[in-house]
């Protein structure tokens, strides 16, 4: 990415674009207790060092997604790639439609949680086309409300994505507390949106992950690229092969 668009993509709260409406905010703030419910309610777990090898902890992003399975969405119209080591559950949720949380067995301090869905006017103006905007205003939605800890945002990363559901983007940038506090740990957390598709039909992925460093509990955002760029309509069917110059 050049130097303009790096400094495109945002300064300390993340990449630039306009506030988020009103109920964009409440719809978040919402979003919120959702996540932390989330978190909370499943357990937590940790490959030790002692019986793995580091191997075992750290799998590429192409090898982690690819080794998973897939989950239909019925309420977006997705199949949805869930990546080894992880768990994927459906509803009407207050925000998004599939949240994807870690298959963890003991409390760790590296977690994540993936959320997925129809992109909505809650969201973001329909009659916005830019999916490049679209991302950028969820990246600075999520970071400063999923995350409300006062910090710099580094590693700004914007991406070009091809999808079967559409072309679009990805943004993330890593945030890093600027005071010792316990929800982030120095390393920083990891603020992740991706916008795809055309017309009203779009979708939007978010991940969020601490400290977000390729353990399989907390990947990267390259992982990330890879399950959108695996989405598929539920019309292509639930193990549907991929078809030549597809994502594999």
């Amino acid at each position: 990415m050049s130097s303009a668009e790096r400094s495109e993509s945002g300064r300390s709260s993340g990449p630039s674009a306009s506030p988020l409406a009103g109920r964009a905010r409440a719809a978040l703030a919402i979003a919120l207790v959702l996540v932390v419910a989330l978190i909370a309610a499943v357990a937590t777990w940790v490959i030790s060092d002692r019986t793995h090898a580091p191997s075992a902890r750290q799998l590429s992003p192409k090898v982690q997604v690819a080794a998973g399975s897939d989950h239909v969405d019925p309420f977006a119209g997705l199949v949805i790639r869930v990546p080894e080591g992880w768990r994927a559950e459906s509803g009407e949720l207050l925000f998004g439609s599939t949240a994807m949380s870690p298959e963890r067995a003991e409390p760790a301090q590296s977690d994540g949680v993936v959320l997925v869905g129809g992109l909505t006017e809650d969201l973001f103006d329909p009659r916005e086309s830019d999916n490049r905007l679209a991302a950028i205003t969820l990246a600075n939605g999520m970071g400063p409300i999923l995350l409300p800890v006062p910090g710099q945002a580094v590693d700004e990363r914007v991406e070009e994505l091809s999808t079967r559901v559409g072309d679009g983007w990805s943004v993330s940038f890593r945030v890093i507390p600027s005071a010792p506090q316990d929800v982030v740990g120095p390393e920083g957390a990891l603020v992740y949106s991706a916008v795809v598709g055309q017309g009203t039909q779009r979708y939007w992925l978010t991940y969020v992950g601490r400290p977000g460093d390729g353990t399989v509990p907390s990947p990267t955002a390259e992982w990330a690229d890879e399950i959108v760029e695996r989405l598929r309509p539920v019309e292509e069917g639930y193990y549907a092969p991929l078809g030549p110059g597809a994502p594999a």
